[in-house]
């Protein structure tokens, strides 16, 4: 007898009311401050709603947007459903593998939106990595158009601000929301999916360090820099690169150079603007690239989830990046791997860890020096994924 085919689980709201009443009511009052710009309770759904995604205030805030009339569907990384599968199965989250294809998914999301429920994703499939908008694939506006239901975006103003994905702290700050309908269900079956794809864009467009600026925020914390040596990790006084370190609110290099951040995100040093050295990093790196000199090879430490169950050790390997691509052979004399520069367009990452889909699960990449080595081939993943960045 042939094994019929589990749905996904629908969110179960007496849990969610129970998380808002207690978690959710401090941490709105003493984490960040909620703005909302449009109301999302006042759309009807079935709808695929589309967010920017920069700290965790994104998925509290929609979950708060949405109560006490609707929950909504959540899509996360499979890498989240280690060790508490079953706790986010029951309020609605839907597990995919990042940057894999995952046909069976549609299928799940059509259910969901056939029970009347939105259905929540966040097409960066990864958080900011410097407070802007991480890249948006076409793909997303391929789905509206093929399931002809309304897209509602929402861009959260001030999310990376409250945590970034650098910062070993939260700074309680004034997240803003603006909720916009990008296509009607009528556009999806008459617009282009150009189109739309340019609709999302725009509407999820964002630099947090703007609005920081722009909104006169204050951000005060011992730690207001510590960290952010691990995505900004070339020195731009003596060029070189994994020689940047962070204390308190400075960056720091051997060769001299000091960096301070003020209250007000903007940098006192050899740049004002966070993006500003990012960019010129990126910039840096396109040359390397291009010059053919772009060789990474690390020895790190190798762990793999199968099944969305917990981590586990799989011994020591070697991780080299190149324009071919990614290799990883293990210690182990267990079979490598091998990824084609063409597979990803870009990677999910932190300071310390890749992670990359296998056939039965993940496999994540541990590195004992976080400074910036992930943040480095994350950025040549993305020049080099992207033929019109090349």
């Amino acid at each position: 007898m042939k094994k019929k085919t589990a749905k996904p689980t629908l969110p179960q709201k007496s849990l969610i009311k129970i998380a808002l009443a207690t978690y959710g009511k401090r941490y709105f009052s003493k984490e960040i401050h909620l703005i909302e710009e449009g109301t999302l309770r006042k759309i009807r759904p079935p709808y695929i709603l589309l967010a920017t995604h920069a700290s965790f205030a994104d998925v509290a805030s929609i979950v708060k947007m949405l109560a006490p009339d609707y929950a909504g569907c959540f899509i996360a990384s499979d890498t989240q459903f280690a060790g508490k599968g079953w706790i986010l199965r029951r309020v609605g989250v839907m597990p995919k593998k990042q940057f894999a294809v995952d046909a069976s998914l549609i299928r799940d999301i059509k259910y969901v939106l056939d029970k009347g429920y939105p259905l929540v994703m966040y097409p960066e499939a990864k958080l900011s990595v410097v407070g802007t908008a991480n890249i948006i694939k076409p793909a997303v506006a391929k789905l509206a158009r093929l399931l002809r239901v309304p897209v509602v975006t929402v861009r959260f103003d001030g999310s990376y601000l409250h945590h970034p994905r650098w910062a070993k702290s939260s700074r309680f700050v004034p997240v803003k929301a603006t909720v916009k309908v990008a296509v009607t269900a009528e556009e999806c079956r008459t617009v282009s999916v150009e189109e739309i794809h340019r609709r999302i864009v725009e509407n999820l467009n964002y630099d947090d360090y703007e609005y920081q600026l722009n909104n006169d925020i204050s951000v005060t914390a011992d730690d207001l820099a510590e960290g952010l040596h691990t995505i900004l990790y070339q020195c731009p006084k003596c060029g070189r690169q994994h020689t940047v370190y962070s204390e308190g609110n400075k960056l720091l290099c051997d060769c001299g150079m000091t960096c301070t951040m003020d209250d007000k995100g903007r940098l006192h040093g050899p740049f004002e603007k966070v993006t500003d050295w990012y960019n010129w990093q990126r910039s840096n790196l396109k040359k390397e690239i291009d010059g053919g000199k772009y060789f990474v090879s690390v020895k790190c430490r190798a762990e793999q989830q199968h099944n969305r169950h917990r981590f586990r050790s799989v011994g020591e390997a070697v991780f080299t990046h190149s324009v071919k691509g990614i290799e990883v052979s293990f210690d182990s004399g267990r079979e490598g791997l091998f990824y084609p520069v063409t597979q990803f367009y870009t990677l999910s990452f932190n300071s310390k860890y890749i992670y990359l889909p296998d056939k039965t699960g993940v496999y994540r990449f541990r590195f004992d020096d976080d400074r910036g080595i992930t943040a480095k081939i994350n950025s040549a993943v993305e020049i080099l994924g992207n033929k019109e960045e090349i």
